[in-house]
């Protein structure tokens, strides 16, 4: 981190010493991008809070849009000035620690540099004349701005990550989408401000309608079948995914089992480092069921602490042994968080007790088997919790699910 540090201020000093003296138009353009660029992040800074907590991948903000364009349209010196004081300001929304915030400034910054350094290589001017060079030759400098950044903030986490995800190195499809985006609409800001150079004053109510507008739809689609913490599906999805399950199940008289998880003393892991912690435990069990289940396991979070699986074609013996790798690998997971303060922080030695119901598919009730597997994981908390139990055969006044 500190040799990318380290080039990416060899590379500020040997651009800048290249510059042209400032013009008036510069001026003029330094304050508008800069003016504008802080109202869009103090109106969108609850948006940037939220996306930055609903992921554990890369993440890229929005001030690309302003970054891009003073690259591309001013002298190497204002354009790293106009960047470093929008970074400022978006550090009291980042959350992040200094050091991580430092060297995501680095990574934006040179990024930002190669792509100044491609107008420069093909020496067009998209102040003079647009057409299809100039076009082309800024598609590549976002292009190259997009790859930069996305190499120099994956690569140290991927070399930063005990066990590293692709998700967690390169970021959802999701994710990369909105960087490119936002990359796109840097490009368009660079057009349009080379051109009037009040236009920044229209853009920000359209981006920050936008980010909002993003938020809005995902949040919808999320909440519509899948819990957006752990993309697992949430209450509503599982019941719908696993009234076909039992369905299929008594049409073929096959046996179908289900287990319930609650986490141990998840309320220490919050009260301890804050909720953005607690955040990232619940993504990592999600990554942990993700990897322990079988195909065609239904894997759903009902909210808080709580999941449940729905295994079908299985009995009860098969049922605790998935239930068993699950609570392993609950307990074998290092999740690497940020604390109240924003320092990293390592959590591990988390546990999970696991409460398992059976029965045959032609005659078991969801709710039925729900009811025994939730009893099952109450008998493993009162017997010392980190636990798989199987729930007790019903008396006569209760029939077996």
């Amino acid at each position: 981190m500190i040799a990318f540090e380290a080039i990416t201020v060899v590379a500020v000093v040997l651009t800048a010493f290249t510059d042209p003296p400032a013009a008036a138009m510069d001026w003029r353009r330094l304050a508008v991008l800069v003016g504008a660029g802080a109202v869009h992040l103090w109106l969108s800074r609850r948006t940037e809070e939220t996306r930055r907590d609903s992921g554990p991948g890369p993440h890229m903000d929005t001030s690309v849009v302003w970054i891009l364009p003073a690259m591309v349209l001013l002298p190497a010196w204002m354009a790293v000035a106009s960047m470093l004081l929008l970074r400022v300001q978006l550090y009291l929304v980042a959350r992040r620690p200094l050091y991580r915030y430092t060297f995501g400034t680095a990574g934006i910054l040179l990024a930002a540099l190669a792509s100044l350094w491609i107008i420069r290589v093909s020496g067009v001017d998209v102040t003079a004349a647009f057409g299809a060079r100039e076009a082309l030759v800024l598609a590549l400098a976002g292009m190259t701005y997009f790859l930069v950044n996305a190499i120099a903030i994956g690569g140290v986490i991927a070399l930063s990550t005990p066990q590293p995800t692709w998700t967690a190195v390169a970021g959802t499809r999701r994710d990369n989408a909105m960087a490119a985006l936002t990359v796109c609409l840097g490009a368009l800001a660079a057009i349009a401000i080379a051109h009037a150079w009040l236009a920044p004053l229209f853009l920000v109510p359209l981006l920050c309608a936008l980010d909002w507008g993003a938020l809005q739809i995902e949040n919808l689609r999320g909440d519509a079948r899948t819990d957006h913490k752990t993309q697992l599906l949430n209450s509503r999805g599982w019941h719908e995914q696993a009234g076909r399950e039992i369905a299929r199940a008594r049409r073929q008289h096959s046996m179908l089992a289900v287990a319930v998880l609650d986490l141990d003393y998840f309320k220490q892991v919050n009260d301890t480092w804050g909720h953005p912690a607690g955040d990232a435990v619940l993504r990592a069990v999600g990554a942990v069921l993700r990897e322990t289940t079988r195909k065609g396991d239904v894997v759903g979070r009902f909210g808080g602490e709580e999941f449940v699986l729905l295994l079908p074609d299985t009995d009860a013996a098969q049922a605790t042994v998935v239930a068993e790798r699950v609570r392993m690998g609950v307990a074998a997971m290092n999740v690497a968080a940020t604390d109240k303060r924003g320092q990293p922080v390592l959590i591990t030695g988390r546990t999970t007790s696991i409460g398992v119901a059976a029965g045959p598919g032609s005659t078991a009730e969801l709710e039925t088997l729900l009811r025994w597997a939730d009893a099952a994981v109450y008998e493993a908390k009162s017997g010392g919790r980190d636990q798989v139990r199987l729930a007790e055969p019903p008396t006569s006044d209760h029939p077996a699910p």
